[in-house]
């Protein structure tokens, strides 16, 4: 059975119905949060990041983690955390959408409203192996499409990007509420079996 452990920012998206369906093939170990007031374990953002992810190393350790998901979290981990733990990341974009130098076109925190101003007529989420280059590593699974309502290009053609914004977080919210949960579970399931 694999064992799961969790980075979160304030929230983990995906992470009930991970918990629901825990049981044969893997369990969560450990739900680490970087910011208080969660319901989830805190353990603060502190010092350099080399030193917050030696500390998150430890825990992760003690858990005996097999697998570290990151869901939600908005930081970078760093070598420390990569060297030792198989790293995976569910990203509010299509990763698999390249620009013209051929790298990935809506990598970082704000890749759905990226999208969205970039005139994309819908979004995905991706679910990628971590690597040293943000949102870089090996794709393994990318859900299904989700609309962008025509309104929302013609707000941003008129510069409101007020609207587009929030058209953005509720279109992340969608995807994350809808697919994320579902896509750790397969991947998971996947990963079991192939071990």
């Amino acid at each position: 059975m694999l064992k799961i452990a969790v980075l979160c920012s304030k929230r983990a998206p995906g992470l009930e119905t991970l918990l629901s369906h825990r049981g044969d093939t893997y369990d969560v170990v450990s739900v680490l949060a970087a910011h208080s007031g969660t319901p989830y374990t805190t353990h603060p953002i502190f010092g350099p990041r080399r030193e917050y992810d030696a500390a998150t190393r430890t825990i992760l350790r003690a858990a005996r983690a097999d697998i570290v998901l990151l869901l939600g979290y908005t930081y970078i981990v760093t070598d420390v955390l990569l060297s030792e733990f198989r790293i995976l990341n569910i990203h509010d974009s299509d990763l698999r959408l390249t620009g013209p130098d051929g790298e990935r076109r809506y990598t970082g925190l704000h890749s759905t409203r990226d999208a969205i101003l970039a005139g994309e007529k819908e979004t995905r989420s991706t679910l990628h192996v971590v690597t040293e280059k943000l949102d870089g590593g090996p794709i393994l699974n990318v859900s299904r499409a989700y609309p962008v309502a025509p309104f929302v290009h013609e707000a941003a053609s008129a510069g409101h990007t007020d609207i587009v914004k929030a058209y953005a977080y509720a279109q992340r919210e969608w995807m994350m509420r809808d697919c994320w949960g579902e896509m750790l579970v397969s991947a998971l399931s996947r990963a079991e079996a192939a071990a």
